[in-house]
């Protein structure tokens, strides 16, 4: 397999401690990229974490405790950096935090307001934080989306919500960017096994899931930290602005008639 040589590279991954935003740091780690985590406190084992990119033949990241919805952990984050790096050449805005909803009492204006600020903003706050620390913004950045905007999840009304924002500013913030070769795209999967996923929706739920889909519902996260190794590689540079769907084709035939087509299998 064909990979990039990404040495020297300097990548900053929110909530990269976990599930996608580790497999992402791993697979940008395995090109020689060096890559800052941060995590929100008690959510990392560092050491075993350190382990996991010395196998894999990658560098030590940087570890970091930031809260992507406290703007005194932003600056703090970018002292830090500079510290340690002299730019930041891409930014993955991994980290999201939103409102589970139970039921129509549960919206409120102030919860929406923060689920967008923890899920959606950070891409347009951290990326104007690296050009205020730095003098310059990343050449990639990478937003991780879901499904959610077009498809209805449990009490994920908010998650949706946000994660609609974050799409929009995902497209507008790379016109703003045009000028500098700032390449912002975002990515969406479906459903991926994580401890989030886990935690949000219930391990029952991902059982029912991989029973009635034949296990191809889930997207794995070295599927996504792949898409976005590829965006950030320089062989996809004209794509721009744009919402990546990652889901094996499923989303097309994920319905009633395939499951009506395959219901002589299907076991309740």
């Amino acid at each position: 397999m064909i990979t990039p040589d990404l040495t020297g590279r300097r990548v900053l991954i929110t909530g990269g401690t976990q599930g996608i935003g580790l497999a992402t740091g791993l697979a940008f780690g395995r090109c020689g990229a060096t890559c800052a985590l941060t995590y929100r406190w008690g959510t990392a084992d560092e050491s075993e974490i350190r382990t996991r990119f010395t196998e894999a033949g990658a560098p030590e990241p940087l570890f970091v405790q930031a809260d992507v919805g406290i703007g005194d952990d932003t600056v703090a984050l970018m002292q830090t950096l500079h510290e340690h790096w002299g730019r930041v050449d891409v930014f993955v805005s991994n980290a999201s935090n939103a409102l589970r909803i139970g039921s129509l009492d549960d919206y409120s204006a102030r919860g929406l307001e923060k689920s967008i600020r923890y899920s959606a903003w950070p891409l347009v706050g951290y990326t104007k934080a690296i050009h205020a620390e730095f003098g310059a913004y990343p050449k990639y950045v990478v937003a991780m989306s879901s499904d959610g905007p077009d498809h209805y999840s449990i009490g994920y009304d908010f998650v949706a919500a946000s994660k609609a924002v974050l799409e929009t500013l995902t497209r507008y913030l790379s016109y703003r960017l045009l000028e500098h070769g700032t390449k912002v795209n975002a990515i969406r999967s479906r459903s991926v096994k994580t401890e989030s996923f886990d935690s949000t929706f219930g391990k029952t739920l991902r059982e029912f899931g991989e029973r009635f889909s034949n296990g191809k519902h889930f997207i794995e996260t070295d599927e996504v930290a792949g898409a976005a190794l590829a965006l950030c590689s320089g062989w996809l540079d004209a794509v721009n602005g744009q919402v990546l769907t990652i889901d094996r084709g499923t989303a097309f035939s994920d319905n009633l008639m395939r499951l009506f087509t395959e219901r002589d299998r299907l076991t309740l």
